[in-house]
């Protein structure tokens, strides 16, 4: 690979993991100014509740259903699962990124010209 599709490839690369993690520090952000009041944490318990008293309604003779979390599942992935957000979405996101980006390298630089003549050992 020339150096020059190299160096564009890296900066290309450099520029979507930062836009990556500034996403994602904005989506937490958002999270957190939506979902970190003493309204959405009451409205979470009403669901919660609701959610717990309609499944016993359904069935009274099953057994009562396991509470769910105290917060809402997204607050608790931006919170204390944040990190592992972030570089889950580097890992797939350089994944894809270089097996295209090196296959649209080859693919650039590959001859799409055929010789005129065959090669000397290529079967008559």
């Amino acid at each position: 690979m020339h150096r020059r599709t190299l160096l564009a490839l890296s900066a290309i690369y450099a520029i979507l993991v930062g836009l990556t993690v500034w996403g994602l520090f904005q989506a937490r952000f958002w999270v957190v100014a939506t979902y970190d009041t003493p309204q959405e944490t009451e409205n979470w318990n009403e669901l919660r509740e609701a959610l717990h008293q309609k499944k016993k309604a359904e069935d009274p003779s099953e057994p009562s259903p396991p509470k769910r979390s105290a917060e809402p599942p997204i607050k608790i992935l931006f919170s204390e699962n944040f990190l592992t957000v972030v570089t889950w979405a580097i890992v797939f996101l350089s994944i894809l990124y270089w097996s295209v980006g090196v296959m649209a390298a080859g693919a650039i630089r590959t001859s799409n010209q055929f010789p005129a003549s065959p090669p000397d050992d290529a079967p008559h």
